[in-house]
């Protein structure tokens, strides 16, 4: 595994975290608390500017076709300033799940959407929590040339403003999990938004009787493979979220300790608290190792998905660890609102949460490293 990041990588590192500070500071974060779509539209749309949306659509489909390793440094500059944008949910999983559909005519013109920053939120989870695809209960039913789907989906992010939905449910003819592309203004959808601890924007939404062509069932030839990979590249990018989100909230930890005296002489200079600012960066420096060795599994065309679950599992322990430490260092001040600490904490139970808790992880790197049938890394 090659360390080093190339000239280009490190421009585009440069480029897209200057972007975030000079255009989503954390005034900016708190700004879209309040907002019902959650989304600041200036800011991305110099993201679209730049090409971040078209970066993980392969160039066949109009898209940059970037590596997964360069994807991931976008999202660790996204996370250090807790930016809340689509690009998980629109340009890294609904293109890549696309892309692999066999409809050609329809798949173009969703990832050409796409890549010009328009939205496609995946929506998966389900009331039950179940991460399992083959536990759905939406479903849908198949006439001669239509198809009729209900359901419940939570977590939908973005789902207030999303151009279209690509929906996972059973086929209640053959009972095999399958993906279904809904445009927004189809008939029969209710989206409520869904109060969370990081008052991100995520929404419920209800699918009563929707009926469209059969043609929106989007056709794989191995769809639960499709499904593992793209969990993976999403494991990816969470991970590199999550380091970036944590090392800006160690800087602020570092800054504090260095201004905040007590007995005479700053906090930083307590061996208590030293010793956390210590072992703070190490953690920080290895997970970031990780997300790096699973993209570039990834990039080589090498088995990763085991390296991505580790990445994600690891990151998200390591970002609530951080997050708590800051908001101690912090003392009293972490706690409040005005203060900036708690937007780390609350941002990191979550994203520990979500799209994969640590018993998920921990079964599917069971799964692919133990298991024969799928030990190949």
């Amino acid at each position: 595994m090659e360390l080093d990041l190339s000239a280009e990588q490190l421009l585009l590192q440069d480029t897209v975290r200057q972007l975030c500070e000079n255009c989503f500071p954390l005034t900016a974060l708190r700004r879209i608390e309040t907002d019902p779509d959650g989304l600041d539209r200036t800011f991305w749309t110099q993201l679209c500017e730049i090409g971040v949306p078209s970066m993980p659509i392969a160039a066949e489909h109009g898209g940059l076709g970037m590596g997964m390793l360069d994807t991931a440094l976008v999202f660790e500059q996204l996370g250090r300033q807790l930016a809340t944008t689509p690009l998980l949910t629109s340009s890294l999983t609904a293109a890549s799940l696309l892309a692999s559909s066999e409809q050609t005519k329809s798949r173009d013109h969703w990832l050409g959407l796409i890549g010009q920053g328009g939205i496609v939120s995946v929506a998966a989870d389900e009331p039950d929590g179940s991460l399992h695809i083959a536990e759905t209960r939406t479903s849908f039913e198949r006439t001669s040339d239509r198809i009729r789907l209900s359901g419940v989906k939570h977590f939908v992010p973005f789902a207030s403003i999303a151009e279209g939905f690509l929906v996972l449910a059973l086929d209640a003819t053959s009972g095999k999990p399958a993906l279904v592309m809904i445009p927004r203004d189809t008939s029969g959808i209710t989206i409520r938004r869904q109060e969370n601890l990081a008052t991100e924007p995520y929404f419920r939404i209800e699918l009563a009787d929707v009926e469209r062509p059969t043609d929106d069932v989007l056709v794989m030839h191995d769809f639960q493979e499709h499904w593992r990979k793209t969990s993976a590249r999403a494991y990816i990018a969470m991970a590199a979220q999550a380091v970036g989100a944590a090392r800006h909230a160690h800087e602020i930890s570092l800054r504090y300790s260095k201004e905040r005296e007590a007995f005479g002489q700053p906090i930083g200079g307590f061996q208590a608290i030293a010793h956390y600012l210590a072992d703070g960066i190490v953690e920080i420096e290895g997970c970031q190792t990780l997300f790096h060795q699973a993209a570039w599994l990834h990039d080589q065309g090498l088995s990763f998905e085991a390296a991505a679950a580790m990445a994600k599992l690891q990151a998200g322990a390591m970002f609530r660890r951080i997050s708590a430490m800051t908001i101690q260092i912090h003392g009293g001040l972490g706690y409040t609102t005005e203060a900036d600490p708690q937007l780390f904490f609350r941002r990191a139970k979550q994203w520990q949460l979500l799209n994969g808790d640590d018993s998920f992880l921990e079964d599917e790197i069971a799964r692919l490293t133990i298991d024969t049938a799928f030990a190949d890394v």
